[in-house]
């Protein structure tokens, strides 16, 4: 079976996965990343299918406890309240990390200010978009970010399982199966 090293592997390569490359590739330059995932890099996940937008509270009558209960509430009270409220809490950050970082164009508002829309159960007008193609805009300029760094890429691989450290330390590793050959990594 082949063995493929790497410092950090990232599995998935939507949204999240894109971010988390970059983020390592920042932090520390001199480890190796990798991205595993079971489709094409920048063809499969659920973040390049959004249509509607990103949902963020920039408008001065918005606040993030508003967000925050829209999310909880529009979950119906499913939603982990922790992470539910770092995701609104952190949004305003990460929407300039997309536009003024990694590219991102967004609709604006006449006077300038990103457009925020109507959207899925929201109290107040704060889906951020690019047209109705929203995910690939923030895929695509990833994308262009990750190719732009030194970041390995492991396509059509599905995760089939992890591999405890022996010392029970953690996960030392993840075993694959390559999608076009049917061979184990």
């Amino acid at each position: 079976m082949e063995r493929i090293q790497t410092d950090i592997l990232i599995l998935g390569s939507g949204g999240a996965g894109l971010f988390a490359a970059l983020h390592a590739k920042d932090a520390r330059p001199d480890l190796s990343v990798t991205i595993a995932t079971k489709g094409l890099l920048g063809k499969c996940g659920c973040t390049r299918m959004v249509q509607g937008g990103y949902n963020v509270a920039l408008n001065p009558a918005d606040s993030i406890e508003r967000h925050f209960m829209d999310t909880i509430v529009g979950g119906k009270w499913l939603p982990h309240q922790g992470m539910a409220w770092t995701l609104c809490e952190t949004a305003v950050e990460r929407i300039h990390e997309l536009e003024n970082e990694v590219g991102c164009f967004f609709d604006r508002n006449p006077d300038g200010s990103m457009h925020g829309k109507a959207f899925a159960g929201q109290t107040f007008d704060r889906t951020v978009h690019k047209g109705d193609l929203t995910g690939i805009e923030i895929i695509g300029r990833l994308m262009e970010q990750v190719w732009a760094r030194d970041v390995a890429k492991l396509e059509e691989h599905r995760a089939i399982g992890l591999i405890p450290a022996e010392d029970g330390s953690g996960i030392s590793g993840v075993l694959f199966i390559d999608i076009r050959t049917g061979a184990f990594r």
